[in-house]
């Protein structure tokens, strides 16, 4: 029967070379040394077949010493040579976010943090009654460039950090006591040249698994489930399994295809007879209609999951597991249609990383990161650029976000077009993905090269998936082999024609807002610092390339829009679907426009630790559908007494009225339909309370901002109590300065000293500044305007886990968690 096992404990990791170790040798196995067993670990360096030990025994003969070993011949390390500087660590696991950050011209794309070189080795056994099953090791990512070793045999290398690999390694492993330890060696280097233009870690920054199968199975990813039609009594959907068979002899069997609900319930099966030759692959389609169909939606995002069994002589000989969504997707001349129904797509584009962890993101901090940007109204994904870690997948199945998952390259090389396979085969069956991209930014984009590329990547892409539409993301929209046109910044790029006189002059294009806005900001900062590496909230004076612009033009982004502006193009030109903001999140590298000292993306609507900025009001403002409204800036401005201070509003309501310590400021009269949302005010500083009392259709929404005292105490709250006992959960504690009424100091920045015990570790600490340079993996944070990000990660026992926030003259803050090993129903 199939099992999958979580293979991310207990590996130890090295940082730099550990000396030489080939990839390929004279005699089959003979690599040793870290590749193969050491020291205390069972078993001799080499696996000696007779031969070996017929040669071992005559050269102890002719040289008179009965402790020769083979292993002196073909070089093996001593044990002693090899275990210094190896650290133990669980997966996932960035080893370049513990490197100190280094100003070197250069670096600003991967935020100043260092590549290099490191390896990882797990040590581990196979019980004896495994033997006579395939067993598969699995990574889901690594970055970037691997190279693996399994006792003493090279197994392989792999290029893309982005994708999901495999090596089959049945044949190679020791099985029960008698034959010893097994040993694996991973090595990743990141030197060979950026995958992307951003910050991309380094190591095994994702799961790997250990796979155990019969020899007759369902192929790897080796299930599509698709829906044909449906309608409110039933839904008719084809399930296609690739079955492998990889005896040599032919087989018979039957596929029996379940479909559950999740509660568990069956609403359907299908049993199929088949036959595969030996040492062969099959791929069968059985069609199965499910009565009364609950459809994945937004709202509703409903899940269903079919059971695959393969049965030989009357035995299950196999158990695959599918879980996917009763939907349709189809993109029209107007935008998209979910179930029928039009969505405009409020979206963000997104990297992988975040505070404390780098890219390498437990399960639950994936789901922390997708409720955010639901809680701002976002409803879609984008993957920029390249196939996400499908724990991300998962959590936007689970709770109801669109995504359009892309591809990294645009070529159509042999290794390119591997990479590509991974990403459709793997992620197909996710009822959230609605789009495939195929690229984005070609600079080649158009060119004869470019176009019959393009044109061999759609149409494999469509043969492995026909139900979902295709896109690219090149900026322009001319010379586009793809049903739906990506553009990029359309409401900033300047051609000879606007986007609208473009659609009007193709009656059967399809274009969707693939890229938006790029507007820098930092959190809670409200005038360019350049030293501290810092834009203003408001908008910065700074191109994405560090100069200043005119004067007249203040409040851009880098040459491309502000988010206002972004709005007002898509409500003049709705056909184009929506936007995709750039980005949801800030992120590591891709430091402008100041480079170092900025070692963060300014670009994000929420910071590095998913807190919020001024403009994710304003998104809720245009994105929601209850009342909003956002005052900014803060109120403790001690040195700019009766000077004139900016303050602006966010809203969907239509009348606002700015209130200074009891004293009106007048009201002010916004028109969401004409995609106003942005209302501000210039008024001298007193210290008090400042409000802003918004009205829409006789409901009164209020915001306040309160000249605060000095800093008294250390707050925590957590957004998980309870985690699960596995050593991979995540709370996420934010960290505050308040004063001694409670509030939050918004200009803050002291030093905070964590000690976590119990059945908890700190797995990481993040405050969202671009310009910190302290290292999220140590004890110690500064808080950035007020706030800090503490990830307290479970251990493998249930029990307390207590936390300690401290700092000089503070009162120091306690928070207890509890672990446990399943949560209550």
């Amino acid at each position: 029967m199939r099992t999958r096992e979580n293979f991310d404990r207990n590996w130890m990791f090295h940082v730099g070379e550990v000396g030489k170790i080939v990839k390929t040798v004279k005699k089959a196995g003979m690599i040793a040394g870290l590749t193969n067993a050491l020291g205390e670990e069972r078993h001799e360096p080499f696996a000696l077949g007779e031969a070996g030990r017929v040669t071992q025994n005559v050269i102890r003969e002719k040289t008179g010493d009965p402790n020769f070993e083979i292993s002196q011949i073909y070089g093996a390390d001593t044990p002693k040579d090899k275990i210094t500087g190896w650290v133990g660590v669980n997966l996932p696991h960035d080893w370049r976010l513990e490197q100190p950050y280094n100003p070197e011209s250069g670096g600003a794309f991967q935020g100043y943090l260092p590549n290099g070189v490191g390896y990882y080795r797990k040590v581990f056994q196979i019980p004896q009654e495994d033997e006579g099953k395939k067993i598969i090791i699995e990574f889901d990512g690594v970055m970037r460039n691997s190279s693996i070793w399994v006792n003493g045999c090279f197994v392989g290398d792999h290029l893309s950090g982005y994708t999901s690999f495999h090596y089959d390694i049945t044949d190679l492993l020791k099985y029960g006591d008698e034959e010893g330890d097994n040993v694996i060696l991973v090595r990743t280097d990141t030197t060979g040249g950026d995958e992307g233009w951003w910050y991309e870690g380094g190591g095994i920054y994702r799961h790997v698994w250990l796979t155990k199968h019969d020899y007759l199975h369902v192929d790897r990813w080796g299930t599509f489930v698709r829906t044909e039609r449906m309608d409110n009594e039933r839904a008719a959907i084809t399930v296609e399994t690739t079955v492998s068979n990889e005896y040599p002899q032919p087989m018979k069997y039957s596929i029996r295809t379940s479909i559950l609900n999740l509660d568990g319930e069956l609403v359907a099966v299908k049993e199929s007879g088949c036959e595969t030759s030996g040492i062969d692959k099959q791929t069968v389609l059985q069609s199965v209609q499910v009565a009364n169909p609950l459809l994945w939606s937004l709202d509703m995002p409903h899940l269903y999951e079919a059971i695959t069994e393969l049965i030989h002589d009357r035995q299950i000989v196999d158990t695959y597991r599918t879980v996917f969504g009763i939907r349709t997707v189809e993109y029209r001349r107007d935008g998209l249609y979910l179930n029928g129904k039009y969505v405009q797509v409020k979206g963000t584009c997104n990297h992988q990383d975040f505070a404390g962890v780098g890219i390498a993101l437990p399960d639950s901090v994936h789901e922390y990161k997708i409720k955010r940007l639901l809680e701002m109204g976002c409803n879609a994904y984008r993957c920029a650029h390249h196939s996400p870690a499908p724990e991300l997948l998962d959590a936007c199945d689970r709770l109801g976000m669109l995504v359009m998952n892309e591809n990294r390259i645009s070529e159509s090389t042999e290794i390119k077009l591997d990479d590509l396979k991974s990403m459709l085969y793997r992620d197909r069956n996710h009822p959230s993905i609605f789009m495939w991209s195929l690229g984005n930014e070609e600079k080649i984009s158009g060119s004869y090269q470019a176009n019959r590329m393009l044109k061999r990547l759609h149409d494999l892409t469509k043969r492995i998936d026909p139900t979902r539409p295709v896109t690219a993301a090149n900026l322009s929209q001319e010379g586009m082999d793809v049903e739906v046109n990506g553009a990029n910044y359309a409401e900033s790029i300047k051609g000879r024609q606007t986007i609208g006189e473009w659609f009007q002059s193709l009656p059967e294009a399809k274009v969707l807002n693939t890229e938006n806005v790029s507007f820098f900001s930092a959190r809670g900062v409200y005038e360019d610092d350049r030293e501290g590496g810092r834009c203003s909230s408001y908008g910065s004076k700074y191109t994405m390339f560090g100069k200043e612009m005119d004067v007249g033009n203040l409040g851009g982004a880098g040459g491309t829009s502000t988010p206002e502006r972004s709005w007002r193009y898509f409500l003049n030109n709705r056909f184009s679907g929506g936007l995709f903001v750039w980005t949801g999140f800030d992120y590591r590298g891709e430091t402008t426009p100041f480079q170092w000292p900025s070692v963060l993306s300014h670009f994000g609507i929420l910071d590095y630790c998913g807190f919020a900025k001024d403009s994710y009001y304003f998104y809720q403002s245009v994105w929601k559908d209850e009342p909003i409204v956002h005052l900014m800036p803060h109120w403790d401005w001690p040195d700019r007494l009766g000077q004139q201070v900016e303050v602006r509003v966010y809203t969907n309501c239509s009348e606002v009225e700015l209130i200074l310590n009891g004293q009106s400021l007048g009201k002010k009269i916004a028109d969401a339909e004409l995609g106003e949302h942005t209302l501000s005010w210039h008024v001298a500083y007193e210290p008090g309370l400042l409000e802003a009392i918004a009205y829409r259709d006789g409901v009164m929404v209020a915001e306040r901002k309160e000249t605060t005292t000095e800093a008294y105490s250390v707050h925590l709250e957590a957004n998980r109590s309870e985690l699960l006992a596995d050593g991979q959960d995540v709370s996420m504690v934010t960290v505050s300065v308040r004063d001694e009424s409670g509030r939050v100091v918004p200009v803050a920045g002291n030093l905070i000293r964590f000690h976590v015990a119990g059945e908890g570790k700190l797995l990481g600490l993040g405050n969202g500044d671009p310009g910190c340079h302290e290292s999220d993996k140590g004890d110690t944070r500064c808080v950035f305007n007020g706030y800090a990000l503490a990830l307290i990660q479970s251990l493998e026992k249930a029990g307390e886990i207590r936390i300690v926030a401290y700092s000089e003259g503070l009162v120091p803050a306690v928070l207890t968690l509890q672990a446990r090993k399943k949560f209550a129903n």
